[in-house]
């Protein structure tokens, strides 16, 4: 989920509606679906924040009851940084960030309407403390 955040959330609105207006058909196709995705950034955010903590907290938890406690840490903690952190933002930062994003977009959607009870009143506050980002 790591990897998705960072992919996601470095995604230019700009530089999706270029491609949607000069690109070929499949940077406009995986542009046109990203693009809504990325105008909800706080909620997005929120979305993804959330379920990469329940993550990380649930495997030591799971591991716990199959290994000692010293095993469930070092397991933890070494598979969560190689396939929870480096290598999926090696992925989705790279030069097929946006096929990568365009293919998760409806997981996503799924995950921040299944977490909206949580996700979407924390986004509408960080709108109003922070400020929600317009296009210039």
């Amino acid at each position: 989920m790591s990897g998705l955040t960072v992919g996601y959330l470095s995604c230019d609105e700009d530089n999706l509606g270029l491609k949607m207006r000069v690109g070929n058909d499949l940077e406009k196709k995986r542009s046109a679906k990203i693009l809504p995705l990325i105008k909800q950034h706080h909620w997005l955010l929120v979305t993804m924040l959330l379920m990469n903590a329940a993550a990380m907290e649930a495997l030591p938890i799971f591991l716990d009851r199959l290994v000692p406690e010293w095993a469930s840490i070092l397991i933890s903690v070494t598979a969560v940084l190689i396939f929870g952190e480096i290598i999926p933002q090696a992925l989705c930062t790279g030069p097929n960030k946006i096929a990568i994003c365009s293919f998760f977009v409806y997981p996503m959607r799924f995950l921040m309407y299944g977490l909206c009870i949580i996700g979407w009143p924390l986004a509408k506050l960080l709108d109003k403390v922070i400020g929600h980002e317009e296009p210039e």
